[in-house]
């Protein structure tokens, strides 16, 4: 087969929508967003808060009381202190080592379910990149990550508050679907960003077939050689094919699966090599689809609580 001559993009977000919880862990995922964007152009932002929906003025006075405070006063004051966090922490004012600055920078406040209100802005926007932080493995931000990752129809950044800021290695889940495509193709196009490219590593998680070695004359080890050569021949086309003409340096890894979890066996491999962000292709964009974000990406979602996290729809 010939190489390939896919042309990889260099990313630029033209849109990010950025939530904010005016809590602790703002602190960390600005710290985050204000390291990515050095490397990874964002032309426009809009940091989100959303307020729980206030029934007391409604209940004491009616309709009269509609707005009294949470259209107004509140949403006033959320914003200057969505514009005093985000400056202190976006220190250089987004200017990006090319000398390039965002285009525009927004505040929004709503009421009501943030998860529903952040999809909102999602659409209204027309971003192609959602950023969330996540506190811990179960996201006590309130939005779930698993359910943003599920149902935005963007691309969406998962920010764990331990995440290191550094770009020098990135992990990448390969089971040769389209959804793996995305994933491949997207750290491609993020390392055409970087002043120093990052290591992109294509990792997949292998099943030794379920028939017994002597059936094919061959003893287990040469079985399970046969197997990894089948999928050595597999990732060398997937790469030439939809790698562009940097494919030769994307790194591969198999990892035979023994206990079936290989949600388990991405994370640990992810740890152990110190990996600075995850890619994951999501699947397709149908409301089916849309449901089913895949179980591999639901389990690293609810047990990554290091690594920065990148689905791609």
């Amino acid at each position: 087969m010939s190489d390939s001559t896919t042309a990889i993009v260099p990313l630029q977000v033209k849109q990010a929508v950025v939530a904010l919880e005016l809590g602790d862990s703002d602190e960390k995922l600005l710290d985050y967003l204000d390291f990515f964007a050095r490397q990874v152009p964002i032309a426009s932002a809009e940091f989100l808060h959303v307020l729980p929906k206030f029934d007391l003025f409604n209940s004491l006075f009616g309709k009269e009381g509609e707005g009294m405070v949470s259209n107004y006063e509140l949403n006033e004051e959320t914003i200057r202190e969505m514009k005093i966090e985000t400056k202190a922490r976006l220190e250089k004012r987004n200017i990006l080592p090319s000398g390039r600055q965002m285009e525009k920078v927004e505040y929004d406040v709503r009421e009501g379910n943030p998860l529903e209100e952040l999809l909102k802005e999602v659409i209204e926007t027309k971003a192609d990149l959602v950023v969330i932080g996540q506190k811990n493995a179960r996201g006590q931000h309130g939005i779930l990550a698993r359910n943003l990752a599920r149902k935005t129809s963007s691309n969406a950044l998962i920010v764990p508050e331990a995440a290191r800021k550094s770009l020098r290695k990135i992990l990448v889940p390969i089971d040769f679907s389209a959804s793996s495509i995305k994933g491949l193709q997207m750290a491609l196009a993020i390392n055409q960003e970087l002043k120093e490219p990052a290591d992109i590593i294509c990792v997949n998680v292998y099943e030794m077939p379920n028939i017994a070695a002597v059936y094919i004359r061959k003893t287990t080890d040469e079985l399970k050689k046969m197997v990894e050569q089948d999928r050595t021949e597999a990732f060398r086309a997937f790469l030439r094919t939809y790698g562009g003409p940097e494919h030769h340096l994307v790194k591969t890894v198999l990892i035979e699966n023994k206990v079936g979890d290989i949600g388990t066996y991405l994370m640990d491999y992810a740890l152990e090599t110190n990996a600075n962000l995850l890619i994951m292709g999501a699947k397709g964009h149908s409301k089916v689809e849309l449901l089913l974000l895949g179980s591999v990406t639901e389990r690293l979602l609810s047990e990554n609580d290091l690594i920065p996290t990148l689905i791609v729809k």
